[in-house]
């Protein structure tokens, strides 16, 4: 789904909806798309090239995972890209501003090519310390990106690093589409009525009454009086 200045206004705002609700399930867009969407369940965030900086950095990969979730973010990047921004930066008229730009972007190229974890490398640049994180980065686990896109011959046995439990698959297809017959009922984002984790976890655990539905983290007395008795019927039925 694209997202770009090239689109009209309501194309745009249509595709952001789409996005929103889970009816697509990729944008492809600049940066600024992601600024105005609270959207809790992005797997991937991916970047085709290099941002400005890592602060813009930080940020963007921020928008993957929020609800606790296991999801990935993979950086495209070459000294192209810092060419490419110090181009752009050479048109900026004050000096302090045009050389605080290019020292970041230098900066965020040499994070890229930096040996280490990279979280706790990136953590670093704010002065925060964190241990390596061993299995949840490149670096760590091993895995470069010819790994992520090569069809994998075997199932990998690195751990993962979900906070909720496995669901079943079809059953979590399920919820999710009755999450969202829900959620465009009352004209809300999916993530309103629940979010993927809280899916997850009633995929994993399948809870039968409304004692058991209370025990998943992220559903109170509220949630369970306006949606409860549908997830269960669809839970029974199962």
């Amino acid at each position: 789904m694209p997202y770009h200045a090239g689109l009209d206004d309501p194309t745009r705002a249509r595709n952001q909806d789409l996005f929103a609700r889970d009816e697509a399930d990729v944008v492809v867009a600049t940066i600024a798309f992601g600024m105005g969407i609270d959207k809790s369940n992005v797997r991937y965030v991916i970047h085709r090239e290099m941002p400005r900086s890592i602060e813009s950095y930080y940020q963007e990969i921020g928008r993957a995972g929020r609800d606790g979730l296991a999801s990935d973010c993979v950086l495209l990047y070459s000294w192209a890209d810092v060419v490419s921004h110090e181009r752009f930066q050479d048109g900026m008229e004050d000096p302090d501003l045009r050389h605080d730009a290019g020292r970041k972007t230098r900066a965020m190229f040499d994070l890229a090519e930096m040996a280490g974890c990279r979280w706790a490398n990136l953590v670093a640049h704010f002065d925060e310390s964190i241990a390596a994180c061993g299995t949840a980065c490149d670096a760590c686990g091993g895995t470069s990106f010819a790994d992520l896109v090569r069809p994998a011959r075997a199932a990998s046995t690195r751990p993962a690093v979900a906070a909720a439990p496995a669901p079943d698959g079809e059953l979590f297809q399920r919820l999710r589409a009755l999450r969202r017959q829900l959620a465009d009922t009352e004209g809300v984002p999916a993530y309103i009525v629940f979010s993927d984790a809280v899916l997850a976890r009633m995929a994993a655990t399948r809870p039968t009454d409304d004692a058991e539905l209370l025990a998943v983290p992220g559903i109170g007395p509220s949630k369970l009086a306006r949606y409860g008795a549908a997830f269960l019927r669809l839970l029974r039925e199962d």
